[in-house]
């Protein structure tokens, strides 16, 4: 059988390299689009330490998870598999932060064709655009640097950051909780909490997660 064009394998410590790399390529991008736009920069990273973005990363695995299927086939059918499981997951994404957080990190409501302000048509034609470079481009360029990199020290390396990536999560996610139950008037119930009030207080949370907004905010998203 020959062998794919676009993709060598997918595997585990390759799905992490991956993740991690679009974390930070999201990151940098989200970045230097908001200096770009507003001519100043704030944070865009998903995490209280560390320049990651999440939402890029899982799409970046999900990208190659399922275009690995696809890596030969014809590119209007790889921009439309691009299309549809982009949108998926960016609508998926949006609604879990709302539900999970109760609030936004980004609203769509302004532009044309848009459902529910989480996806509109502009970004997810970009999703399919997105798609063929990731099969043409992105995946090629990171099997060569995957494989350069290949034995203890990738794997060495992947394992650090997933102990570091769980840490920073579960501490993002708990200050982020915590700092809701502070706007609700709710006092530390243990050490733990009080230790988040402490290090992360509302004021510096708004500093991680300046682009993010309360639901009650934005009247698309509350009926208003």
């Amino acid at each position: 059988m020959a062998e794919r064009s676009a993709f060598k394998g997918i595997g585990f410590y390759k799905l992490i390299y991956i993740f991690a790399v679009c974390c930070v390529i999201g990151f940098v991008v989200e970045t230097a689009w908001c200096y770009l736009r507003h001519g100043y920069i704030e944070s865009r990273k998903s995490l209280v330490y560390g320049p990651f973005s999440v939402a890029y990363g899982m799409g970046g695995v999900l990208l190659s998870l399922v275009l690995y299927h696809f890596a030969d086939a014809q590119l209007w059918k790889i921009f439309l598999i691009s299309y549809a499981v982009g949108t998926a997951a960016e609508y998926i994404c949006s609604l879990g932060q709302e539900i999970v957080f109760g609030s936004v990190a980004w609203d769509y409501s302004h532009l044309p064709l848009n459902i529910n302000g989480r996806v509109c048509l502009i970004y997810s034609l970009m999703w399919g655009a997105l798609g063929v470079f990731w099969v043409k481009i992105f995946m090629p360029l990171a099997d060569k640097t995957f494989d350069a990199l290949s034995g203890n020290i990738i794997h060495i390396a992947v394992w650090v950051f997933v102990a570091f990536f769980i840490y920073d999560s579960f501490l993002s996610g708990t200050a982020a909780m915590r700092m809701n139950r502070r706007e609700q008037g709710v006092a530390p119930r243990n050490r733990y909490e009080a230790y988040l009030d402490a290090h992360f207080p509302d004021e510096r949370m708004h500093k991680i997660y300046a682009n993010s907004r309360d639901v009650e905010d934005i009247p698309a998203r509350n009926g208003k």
